[in-house]
């Protein structure tokens, strides 16, 4: 799996503070967000779940090269199983997951691939409920999603007793509308939070805002 800018995105907005010890990561990939979100809570143990044995392998590979391959675990685990073996509760979840309907990837060739961009293997229904069972009582589940879909998302997100305290517009470049949606659900009610990035100015190149935002997991972003 690529690094898609998606994945860094929720790896710079999501929520760590000192209190956070144990972030999980539902559906890790390649492994970029539990290690940018390693890199970020160096107090924190991050757990990356993954269902593709070939990512989750991957992942795997990446942890150990790190530099802070003592915060990292990874697991070839889907989170259905992985919510019901665990007694954890962790402080931050994080989920960049499919959103692609069951059916509508007849163009995707590549299985697994296919496998990550559809919701066969998690439904939102599955990926509210489970993390809901896996989130300390005080604790933030962020995602991110296409606009339509986030929508969609918030639905089983109340369903499970979950409420948006934060959101954030991703505006892909100056002048057009947002395309994505990073969340932030908390058990507790608090006033919702809303505000907005841009990603790259009005000549294609990276804003000024994402830059700072990411710089410190590119080793060059100027376009």
């Amino acid at each position: 799996m690529k690094v898609g800018t998606d994945a860094v995105v929720l790896g710079c907005l999501a929520p760590i503070s000192p209190s956070t010890k144990r972030i999980l990561d539902i559906g890790t990939g390649s492994g970029v967000i539990a290690l940018m979100l390693a890199q970020r809570c160096k107090q924190a143990t991050v757990i990356g779940i993954e269902i593709d044995e070939a990512a989750s392998k991957q992942a795997q590979v990446n942890f150990e090269a790190s530099i802070y391959a003592e915060q990292l675990i990874g697991f070839h685990q889907s989170l259905q199983n992985y919510a019901v073996s665990s007694s954890i509760k962790f402080d931050l979840i994080v989920s960049n997951p499919p959103f692609f309907e069951q059916g509508k990837n007849a163009s995707i060739s590549d299985s697994a691939r296919s496998l990550a961009r559809q919701d066969g293997s998690l439904s939102f229904s599955d990926l509210a409920m489970h993390a809901t069972m896996l989130l300390a009582s005080t604790g933030s589940f962020c995602i991110i999603l296409p606009v339509q879909e986030a929508r969609l998302f918030g639905i089983e997100a109340v369903l499970n007793g979950l409420h948006l305290t934060h959101e954030i517009a991703i505006i892909p470049r100056h002048g057009k509308a947002a395309n994505r949606l990073v969340q932030v659900y908390q058990f507790m009610v608090h006033q919702l939070v809303q505000t907005e990035i841009t990603l790259k100015d009005e000549n294609g190149s990276a804003s000024e805002e994402y830059i700072q935002l990411s710089k410190e997991f590119y080793l060059r972003i100027d376009q």
